[in-house]
């Protein structure tokens, strides 16, 4: 499997909203619908993709931290099936890695799932290059991973990329910090873009895939309008000067790689 370098995020869509915007952005050209168990949307997801051609819909979810114990794991995903509307989801994922539980144990109960056809592929999120070592050899397809141009994450992407692990962004935006950029700005006004679609192209011509949220059909829009201008080797290294280590999530606790 081959994620789509764009994706639609659906944290905090809840409700008509979210049915309503996976429509809109599935008639956009979406095809990579990711959610999670603790975004409390399963039931809303699974009826909007129900109306879908289900083939044409890589859908994607998360276990969170409590739920990785391998019997845990064989409760949980029977459970998302049921509350996703589904026979199969394309693709599980790890959402945060526990100290406490061992997470090669956790990717072979997930993958058990596999091998009865009712998940296609396994992942993981927001793991560095310490958890990767943890589950080195199992069939990791992508790693999830806030980054976006101040916060570029060279190391873990590198060892992701050692592996044959594809690396997603989530956060790419920074929550609209690059709209004051003057950099980014700069090289948006010469392309006809914003400075928003310019951070999210210089994370996909790093061949990185990004699933941003959006809750307007303005902005599905724009985030998936992506493909009709590259950005220039200079312009690349222009914004691969502005690493700054910034995260725009709460990690509760020191941010590494």
């Amino acid at each position: 499997m081959k994620l789509p370098l764009v994706g639609l995020g659906t944290y905090k869509l809840q409700g008509d909203t979210c049915k309503r915007v996976i429509r809109q952005a599935f008639d956009l050209g979406y095809r990579h619908i990711d959610t999670a168990d603790v975004y409390q949307n399963h039931k809303e997801v699974g009826h909007a993709i129900k109306e879908l051609p289900r083939n044409e819909v890589l859908l994607a979810t998360k276990i969170f931290e409590n739920d990785l114990l391998p019997e845990r794991v064989e409760k949980t995903v029977p459970r998302f099936l049921d509350e996703l509307q589904v026979d199969y989801i394309d693709l599980l994922l790890i959402h945060w890695p526990n100290p406490q539980v061992n997470l090669a144990e956790t990717l072979e109960a997930m993958l058990a799932f596999k091998g009865k056809g009712q998940v296609k592929e396994v992942g993981v999120s927001n793991f560095v290059r310490s958890h990767l070592e943890q589950v080195k050899g199992l069939p990791i397809l992508t790693n999830q991973i806030e980054l976006q141009p101040y916060l570029q994450r060279r190391s873990v992407v590198a060892k992701c990329k050692e592996l044959g692990i594809q690396v997603t962004s989530y956060r790419s935006l920074a929550k609209g910090e690059f709209e004051n950029d003057e950099t980014i700005f700069a090289i948006a006004k010469k392309h006809g873009k914003s400075p928003s679609q310019v951070a999210l192209k210089w994370i996909i011509q790093n061949d990185i895939s990004i699933i941003p949220k959006a809750s307007s059909i303005e902005h599905l829009k724009a985030n998936i309008d992506l493909f009709d201008f590259e950005l220039t080797s200079d312009e690349l290294k222009q914004i691969d000067q502005l690493d700054s280590n910034k995260t725009f999530t709460s990690y509760g606790g020191t941010f590494e790689d």
